[in-house]
């Protein structure tokens, strides 16, 4: 088991990676320029099928690739990482997402119901029109806690 500090990271934990960005004009010392979008700092996540990064200071996070039943755990965790991090709802941006199936969909359920229970919401973002039909098809809209936001069609 892999150790920090000497201590045993728990399995799944040892892929998480904190970058922080500096130098340019947000650099030390230079003009801070205003935050209009969350600024990705936390990396939950780092595969070649999916990437969940976050933002240590908003309840945002954004993915990128696919999730289905061999990352689903990941995604679980992901979530309760960002919802631990913050308080309210947790927002997921799905712009970079090709491909989620049941197992996915399910985390997110669990994770909105968990925020329900703490008045919360999990608002999913930019999901796609085939998602957003899966998930409907499904009955889980009504899943108390989720709001899903689709993308514009073309």
């Amino acid at each position: 088991m892999p150790t920090v500090g000497g201590a045993p990271v728990p399995k799944g934990e040892e892929r998480m990676t904190v970058w922080r960005i500096t130098g340019g004009e947000g650099g030390p010392g230079g003009p801070r320029p205003e935050r209009t979008a969350p600024r990705y700092d936390v990396v939950e996540l780092d595969t070649p099928l999916l990437r969940i990064e976050g933002a240590a200071d908003a309840p945002w996070l954004r993915m990128s690739g696919e999730v289905d039943v061999s990352n689903a755990d990941d995604l679980k965790r992901a979530l309760r990482a960002a919802r631990a991090r913050v308080d309210g709802d947790l927002h997921v941006d799905l712009t970079g997402v090709d491909f989620i199936d049941v197992a996915g969909l399910r985390a997110f359920t669990v994770e909105a119901r968990d925020l329900a229970g703490r008045e919360g919401l999990l608002v999913l973002h930019s999901v796609s029109a085939h998602i957003d039909k899966l998930v409907r098809l499904i009955g889980w809209d009504a899943v108390p806690g989720l709001e899903l936001h689709c993308r514009v069609r073309p």
